[in-house]
């Protein structure tokens, strides 16, 4: 049994951004589970709200009208370590704060993201715009990105290969693969 899908309404965007512009959401739900986010792309479907997935607030930009949609507010949590080989494999949910990660990683001895140490917003994001700094990529430790599909709610995993990986940019920015919501990112550190 599900518990009831919490919206908040004519929530003031300016203070979940990293530049504190913005008018108010219709509707915000945290999402807090994969569960909530079903529940939640199915309200919006219901309603044809236009749903936008909203995590850190860096490098967002609301209008002073707000939006009218439906804002999903990344909230997941869950880090866990898996060795593999030579690597250790570390999956993190898609509203884990990216900078905690880095290091929480770093203090574990891993390495292939302590490079990227400092850069805000929340793990789901790190893969959308393939960050980097100081030559690394998130795309050079990235083994896998779970997602779900907006529309018909499948889930996928797409492997490293498939997420079309180049300078800040990947295949969550092409119109193929903007249906999809990273819900999840796992790494393969050394």
């Amino acid at each position: 049994m599900s518990r009831e899908l919490v919206i908040a309404r004519d929530v003031p965007l300016a203070p979940l951004t990293t530049l504190a512009l913005g008018g108010p959401a219709r509707a915000l739900v945290e999402i807090d589970s994969d569960r909530t986010l079903e529940e939640a792309l199915r309200l919006a479907h219901d309603r044809r709200w236009e749903p936008f997935v909203l995590g850190g607030g860096s490098n967002v930009v609301v209008g002073d009208a707000g939006f009218s949609g439906l804002v999903l507010r990344m909230a997941t949590r869950g880090v866990s370590l898996a060795p593999e080989g030579d690597r250790v494999r570390v999956r993190a949910a898609a509203g884990e704060r990216w900078d905690a990660l880095v290091a929480r990683c770093v203090s574990e001895g891993l390495a292939g993201i302590e490079c990227l140490s400092g850069i805000p917003g929340l793990v789901g994001a790190t893969p959308i715009q393939n960050v980097g700094a100081y030559g690394q990529e998130v795309s050079d430790a990235l083994a896998e990105v779970e997602v779900i599909d907006r529309d018909t709610l499948a889930r996928a995993t797409l492997p490293r290969d498939a997420c079309r990986f180049a300078y800040r940019h990947a295949i969550f920015k092409e119109r193929e693969g903007a249906r999809w919501i990273v819900t999840a990112v796992t790494f393969a550190l050394r």
